[in-house]
């Protein structure tokens, strides 16, 4: 994992255990995590990103967001709605791509981190996990 692609409150994996970060220090190269009963840091290429998958888009807190998550199945694929515009879609090959309604826009998406970040920059809100506390 690259120092670069992370931000405050992003999930990641250290041993596989789901972590929240809470600093990073780039003159030292290191990040500062929080995991359920610890407080760790490690190097970012010690990291992994949480695989965005299925399960954890429904472990999304409805309530914080007001989020309006709507699960259909469209062409053998699980279309998740959330917040009335953005629209993440579950491919069967396990491939995860972002959308924006009424927009030709579409991405790939593989790690819980990286759709954090880009539901920040596309709504200056934050977006938690309820896996995170």
């Amino acid at each position: 994992m690259n120092i670069n692609e992370l931000r405050i409150n992003n999930l990641i994996s250290h041993r596989g255990l789901i972590c929240t970060v809470e600093i990073i220090n780039g003159e030292l190269n290191e990040i500062y995590f929080l995991g359920e009963d610890f407080y760790h840091s490690d190097k970012p290429e010690n990291l992994e990103g949480v695989p965005l998958t299925e399960e954890w888009i429904l472990t999304l807190p409805k309530n914080k967001l007001k989020f309006n998550i709507k699960r259909e199945y469209v062409f053998e694929a699980i279309r998740f709605i959330i917040n009335k515009y953005i629209i993440l879609t579950i491919h069967n090959d396990g491939i995860v791509s972002l959308g924006l309604l009424n927009q030709s826009f579409s991405i790939q998406l593989k790690y819980v981190h990286t759709f954090q970040n880009l539901f920040f920059a596309l709504t200056g809100k934050e977006l938690a996990s309820i896996n995170a506390n």
